[in-house]
């Protein structure tokens, strides 16, 4: 996980290299990357900026090539730099330092190896040494181990103590003498410790102990490929296989796993109907659905005709848009099922199919299931798709049914709480005030908690009674019992409240926490990105016991783009400090504050709105990723990026989406092109940021344009309902803690 370029690494000291001052378009990147935006300092620098080959171009050249750098384009740093006669003359060794980066982010690591001992060269002190760290890693990628011991070596004498144990590690992995290994792997403390049989694996590997390495790995955690690659290369075949079908299953999310594809496509290829199947289960799970197709097809000729082989091969077969074949294959699968949660899953899963392809009987069928399988997990969910699709279809009557068993026979359930939401918004559009009363009083009566938004439309009924005085009592009773609610919030405004307020209070200064993310900044720096994220993500197994030092922490990983880890550790904070405000703070980070609100401005977007969006998307995490393949801080699909940057006529490629301000850019257009789509109706464009654009059309046409309230219950998918309340309410609590906006 790539967190950061080190400014200390790669900033060119011009005062040391007797330069001019730096020219204005240099400035100007400079300011840029400061502000968060390094794309925008890349794109800063004209074509043809860096095109003088000789020592007065140096700084433009320089600047522009760590532009790129931040911005991910590595191939334009090397075209920029790669060949440069005065890269040795360049103050620190930065110019090498920037070149060997890139080339190590294409997958050269020997090149930049060589290119990070030039650029040592030109450092001193800390800087020298963490380029040494640089050099051991790129060296220990390439398979040079004698110099990446040694340069493991030189870095821990030039002195890092603060991530000496992970540089321990690092050389204990790429030495061969196990009396060494076992002397610089002792008395590590977590999480380092936890990587220790990994790397005295790797070292009896290096010293020729093949065997014993193998048994090592096995039981190290994340070590089972390695395993698998050394036990191969061994010749022992079968204990490989074992390995290498074991992570498949035990641990099918891996990048170990995903890694572990290119052995099953090649020395070592599934042979079992099991083994397809494990390896079918790993290739849809990272996206490969024709070739996990492929597997399972050979598992059915093969003479497996289990149920649990059918519906993997429905499953992937609904997800390559194969509906009819995904539906004949559901149902044989119930028909060779000898158990009833295996028919039931069949079963299931068929009229789910069937609701995909819209087909006018999957309401019926989602009702048989519910029926047929009232204990199973999934009949809740059958019974509220039936409504909505019923409700979809404008079947009122026959949605209202479906709503009305959910209700009755699973009252508790939350998708009964939406049921009773929908029938009571429904009766309350007809006029029918009484009745829709009756469903909001009977949410409110189901047991202990806000029932905010039944208490929030209970004062919609008593202002539709004409009775204000009643409305605005309950809203404002609301307003204070779920007070960072979404309807809470609604309700403050309905009842003409001042806007939410929350005070001001300085962050601590801890010592200790402040020298805890000096350590995780040393091995960013150190190019330690592994290392750095388990340092980090230690804090949750041993969290500290009071606030201060947890609020500390949650500020520090926020703003070096650990944003869903910051907010954890903030939620451990909130009920050791209940009342500080510094906590909700913590919680609604906006750690990007000056280039969201740039990328705002820019689209005329409202950036409190665009924080409260990116808030709910990715938490601030500039290198998350969904399920869905969605990624980066506005968690945008590659498909959704690309199509957005032709209509601004960028250059874009799928790698550049971990770009943060790149990302916010494209999020923003998105958003704006959304806004404007609908009128400026906030509600509607953020609901199609979540769900697209066709069943938004579809629910306005249904809810009257001018009750928010309305729209807002009619909205189909219960993830986007909750997605537009999140949303909306984040925004309502970014304006409290950082200002009114535009």
């Amino acid at each position: 996980m790539r967190r950061a370029v080190g400014a200390l690494l790669f900033s060119w000291p011009l005062a040391l290299a007797g330069q001019m001052p730096p020219p204005a378009q240099v400035v100007r990147a400079e300011s840029l990357e400061t502000a968060g935006r390094p794309w925008h300092a890349a794109e800063a620098f004209i074509t043809g900026a860096g095109a003088g080959a000789g020592a007065a171009s140096a700084p433009l050249l320089i600047a522009n090539a760590r532009a790129e750098l931040s911005a991910r384009r590595y191939a334009r740093v090397v075209a920029l730099l790669q060949g440069r006669s005065w890269l040795a003359d360049s103050g620190g060794g930065v110019g090498y330092a920037i070149l060997a980066e890139a080339e190590d982010r294409l997958g050269k690591p020997a090149a930049a190896a060589r290119d990070y001992l030039r650029a040592r060269a030109g450092a001193s002190g800390s800087r020298a040494a963490l380029l040494a760290v640089r050099a051991a890693v790129a060296f220990d990628r390439a398979g040079t181990l004698d110099s990446a011991r040694r340069y493991y070596a030189v870095a821990r004498d030039a002195g890092l103590p603060s991530i000496d144990e992970w540089l321990r590690l690092r050389q204990a992995g790429v030495t061969a003498d196990t009396l060494a290994v076992d002397s610089l792997l002792s008395g590590l403390s977590f999480p380092a410790s936890r990587r220790a049989p990994l790397y005295r694996a790797r070292a009896l590997l290096a010293a020729g102990d093949s065997a014993r390495a193998v048994d090592a790995l096995s039981g190290a955690p994340g070590g089972t490929l390695d395993a698998a690659r050394v036990a191969l290369a061994r010749g022992d075949t079968a204990w490989a296989r074992a390995l290498l079908y074991r992570l498949f299953v035990n641990a099918p999310l891996s990048d170990d796993a995903a890694a572990g594809v290119a052995l099953a496509q090649g020395p070592l290829p599934p042979l079992a109907p099991s083994e397809r199947i494990a390896l079918a289960q790993v290739l849809r799970t990272h996206g490969d659905t024709p070739a996990a197709l492929v597997q399972v097809r050979r598992s059915l000729l093969s003479g497996d005709s289990s149920a649990t082989t059918l519906l993997v091969w429905a499953d992937l077969l609904s997800a390559s848009r194969r509906e009819r074949e995904a539906l004949k294959a559901d149902e044989r699968a119930v028909a060779v099922a000898t158990d009833s949660a295996t028919k039931a899953l069949g079963t299931y899963r068929r009229a789910r199919v069937l609701l995909r392809m819209s087909d006018s009987s999957a309401p019926q069928a989602l009702f048989d299931f519910a029926r047929a399988y009232p204990a199973d997990t999934a009949a809740v969910t059958a019974l509220y798709l039936a409504g909505d699709r019923l409700a979809e279809r404008g079947d009122s009557s026959g949605a209202e049914a479906m709503f009305r068993e959910l209700c009755t026979s699973h009252a508790l359930d939350p998708s009964a709480a939406q049921a009773r939401m929908r029938l009571g918004s429904w009766e309350y559009r007809r006029g029918a005030l009484d009745r829709a009363s009756e469903w909001f009083q009977g949410e409110v009566a189901t047991g202990p908690g806000p029932h905010g938004a039944a208490r929030y439309w209970l004062g919609k009924v008593a202002a539709a009674r004409g009775d204000s005085t009643g409305a605005k009592a309950q809203w404002a009773a609301l307003a204070r019992d779920d007070s960072i609610g979404y309807y809470g919030l609604r309700a403050r405004a309905m009842a003409g409240l001042p806007p939410l307020s929350v005070g001001q209070r300085s962050d601590s200064i801890i010592p200790s926490v402040t020298a805890g993310l000096a350590r995780l900044d040393t091995l960013l720096l150190a190019g330690l990105d592994s290392e750095a994220d388990a340092q980090a993500r230690a804090l949750l197994a041993g969290p500290p016991d009071s606030a201060e030092p947890l609020l500390a922490w949650s500020a520090g990983l926020a703003a070096r783009g650990w944003g869903s880890l910051s907010v954890r550790l903030a939620w451990l904070a909130a009920p050791r400090a209940p009342g500080d405000p510094r906590v909700l703070r913590a919680i609604f980070p906006w750690p990007n504050r000056r280039a969201v609100e740039a990328e705002a401005e820019e689209f005329h977007v409202d950036p409190l709105l665009l924080a409260a969006l990116i808030r709910q998307e990715s938490v601030f995490d500039r290198e998350a990723l969904s399920h869905a393949g969605a990624r980066g801080l506005a968690q945008l699909l590659p498909s959704t990026a690309a199509y957005t940057a032709r209509g601004l006529d960028l250059p874009f490629a799928p790698e550049w989406l971990t770009v943060p301000d790149l990302n916010l850019h494209l999020g923003a257009a998105h958003l704006g092109a959304l806004l404007r789509r609908y009128n400026g109706r906030v509600d509607a464009a953020v609901a199609s940021y979540d769900a697209g654009s066709a069943p938004v059309d579809r629910w306005l046409a249904r809810a009257p344009a001018a009750d928010p309230d309305l729209f807002l219950e009619d909205v189909a998918f219960v993830e986007t309902r909750g997605y537009v309340r999140s949303v909306l309410r984040n925004r309502e609590i970014y304006r409290a803690l950082y200002g009114s906006g535009p």
